[in-house]
């Protein structure tokens, strides 16, 4: 028997034997859980993912509810969610379980209950649920009630709308828990009042400012340091802290590597060889192109330099690239050219500024370097070394393709009237003097087919940074975190100190990492941990828990806001003393005169409900102004900048009329505000007090 057959009856003897063996493994397995496999993915399921207060999450059910937030974001997107919106939407999921956990508990201890009547009375009635007759208005706002009764009542529709009835209870189970938390919020009729006059009522006014800090010299101020301990005793709640920490860490970007470009180039390049060898550019296209851009005439200036560069160097019929982009690749095939309405240049300057008022120095400085141009230097290496436009300095001076009416006039006006080749002498405008090279002009547009490939990470190459990532996290865990970064070529950043469940700066919100951040000691370095973009390993580099901070800590700042409240007092009885020498009639300029330290502006028509030129959002001159009839010259008002003399020239009149007009809108507005502002407290305080045990990071890192 020749040896080749003898092989292939063993080989098939052999596949037939392994095929039974793995059907047996299969029915032992499935069937009877012989592995533990079963079992084993059952645990895993049931293990608490967090709790809150009562309530234990599974990773079973917090899965479900990732699986179907990424199958909505995709059927939104048409995209699969990267790693950083995973997170993302994890963190959603945790915060939305949190909140339903709350807003149940409170729910069920007020005995908040929704009768099948009032859902099917909300439904059917004259005010149905917004988010239901959205769906049956038209683009005039028309709401078309007959087509919305039609679709609840139509049988075929019974199953979605049980998943509408329940999203609709809990809705207004929130509705009645948030009413019964915020009944004691009102609102005054004065409130009102004042609402409408702090929008509505216009005033004008002069101030006199009395600033301490240039009224009240350093050498009149002294204290001692019982002085300074005094006044941090008395305000030590000023000085109460949070408990921080600050992390020192090495980052891992998951962004695509050298061979992911190749691949896409060499990708890109097959797709040229298929073309020559006859297949048709738009079938490739269809095919490969991964945005869908309609195929319209452009000209200069209308898309990126690299791809006008290839296209408009190309002729009818050729396919150019693979051009890099901002966006990743192009491959061009040019369709056709036309005569456009606009002529374009392409154009490079050398930019001197005029500095100083010193016109004469700039033009001389553009005229040496206009004649060294002249006699053989290059432009561009002499433009890098002079030009002071940022742009296109680092260009060598080049400015691109432009069209009339986007440069300056003298500009544009030299520019165009130039041949190609020429270069113009010195050229004032008002960012200063200009030597300007033209290089081309062209009225062309141009129409190409386009497949454009971005670089995306492979999976190849996401593992190895992984890999790469989980190497270190082990090295620094075993070793000394500094040198294996510093042996690793790696950048040590660190954070500013942040707050628990806080932004991290340069890492933004991520659980996982504060909950180690305030779990472990100092010096304790991280296991890896997923962030934005990447891996992250960190070491706790500080620890400060909550309490008042040490007055050696804090002893500066101490004196400096005291000796700032001692030059206040001192511009206050300056202030006091100075409106003396004032009458009823007289200008406030009359203090400018006295005292030229003194700052003295008028304000014209200026409401007390917004910013205030020159003054801000004061609330002491809020308060100052406020009180004053027109004439009248306040008392010296106390602020935090300093303190203000201020006189009313002239208030506008209150109109009862559209005040009554008014009332009930401004009284709902701020019952809203109100109302909303105390439940968000109110649920805040409510995460405060909550027993919240998060385990995420023990399933996602």
């Amino acid at each position: 028997m020749p040896l080749m057959t003898q092989i292939r009856e063993r080989l098939a003897t052999f596949f037939s034997i392994f095929a039974g063996l793995f059907v047996v493994y299969i029915v032992l397995d499935w069937g009877m859980d012989i592995t533990g496999r079963k079992q084993s993915q059952m645990q895993i399921e049931a293990q608490e993912i967090g709790k809150i207060n009562e309530r234990s999450i599974t990773s079973k059910e917090f899965a479900d509810m990732f699986r179907k937030a990424l199958d909505n974001q995709k059927a939104q997107t048409g995209t699969e969610p990267d790693e950083n919106q995973q997170q993302s939407i994890r963190e959603q999921i945790w915060q939305q379980l949190v909140e339903e956990t709350l807003y149940d508990e409170q729910i069920e201890k007020l005995g908040i209950k929704i009768t099948d009547q009032e859902i099917v009375e909300w439904v059917k009635g004259e005010q149905p649920p917004e988010f239901l007759t959205r769906q049956f208005t038209d683009s005039t706002g028309q709401f078309n009630r007959q087509a919305y009764d039609a679709t609840i009542m139509d049988p075929k529709n019974k199953g979605i709308m049980i998943q509408i009835e329940q999203l609709l209870r809990r809705q207004r189970q929130r509705e009645k828990l948030q009413s019964i938390i915020t009944a004691s919020v009102n609102v005054s009729e004065n409130d009102v009042y004042q609402k409408y006059s702090d929008q509505n009522i216009k005033y004008d006014a002069d101030y006199a400012f009395f600033d301490p800090n240039t009224l009240v010299p350093d050498n009149e101020i002294s204290v001692t340091d019982d002085d300074i301990r005094r006044y941090y005793n008395e305000y030590s709640e000023d000085y109460k802290v949070e408990a921080t920490r600050k992390l020192k860490y090495v980052t891992f970007s998951e962004v695509p590597s050298t061979s992911d470009t190749n691949d896409v180039v060499a990708e890109l390049q097959d797709i040229v060889k298929r073309a020559k060898a006859g297949v048709e550019f738009d079938t490739l296209k269809n095919m490969y192109n991964e945005t869908n851009v309609p195929e319209s005439f452009v000209g200069h200036g209308q898309m990126s330099a690299e791809k006008e560069n290839a296209l408009f160097k190309a002729k009818v019929g050729e396919i150019v690239g693979p051009v890099k982009d901002f966006d990743g690749f192009h491959l061009m095939k040019v369709n056709a050219f036309q005569s456009g309405k606009n002529e374009f240049l392409h154009a490079s300057h050398i930019l001197i500024k005029i500095e100083n008022n010193d016109s004469v120095a700039a033009l001389s400085k553009a005229r040496e370097l206009y004649n060294a141009i002249k006699k053989g230097k290059d432009f561009a290496q002499l433009a890098r070394e002079n030009s002071q436009d940022p742009g296109s300095g680092s260009r060598g001076g080049d400015l691109g393709w432009f069209n009339k009416g986007k440069m300056v006039k003298p500009f544009e006006a030299a520019a165009f009237k130039a041949k190609i080749g020429e270069l113009i002498a010195p050229v004032r405008s008002d960012f200063g003097y200009h030597i300007i090279k033209v290089h081309a002009r062209d009225s062309r547009e141009v129409k190409f087919s386009d497949i454009h490939m971005q670089v995306r990470i492979s999976s190849r190459t996401r593992t190895n940074i992984s890999q790469q990532a989980q190497d270190f996290a082990y090295l620094a865990e075993e070793g000394d975190f500094e040198k294996e970064a510093q042996q690793s070529n790696l950048n040590i950043l660190e954070t500013s100190p942040f707050q628990k469940d806080g932004g991290i700066s340069g890492i933004g919100t991520n659980s996982a990492v504060s909950k180690f951040a305030f779990s472990n000691k100092l010096g304790t370095v991280s296991p890896l941990f997923s962030i934005n973009n990447g891996y992250g390993v960190f070491k706790i580099t500080e620890v400060k828990d909550a309490g008042i901070r040490p007055f050696d800590e804090v002893k500066t700042v101490v004196e400096s806001r005291l000796k700032r409240d001692k030059k206040l007092e001192k511009a206050k009885l300056i202030a006091t003393e100075t409106r003396k020498s004032l009458t009823q009639t007289d200008s406030l300029q009359k203090l400018s005169q006295i005292n030229p330290k003194i700052i003295v502006q008028h304000l014209a028509s200026f409401s007390l409900s917004g910013y205030i030129p020159g003054i801000g959002r004061d609330l002491g001159f809020y308060g100052g102004v406020s009180q004053l009839n027109t004439g009248d010259l306040s008392m010296p008002v106390e602020s935090q900048r300093g303190v203000y003399l201020i006189k009313l020239i002239s208030k506008s009149t209150f109109d009862s009329t559209m005040f009554t007009s008014q009332r009930a809108m401004l009284r709902n507005q701020l019952l809203g505000e109100r109302r909303n502002r105390f439940f968000s407290q109110w649920i805040e305080q409510l995460k405060k007090n909550a027993e919240i045990v998060d385990n995420r990071d023990n399933f996602y890192r």
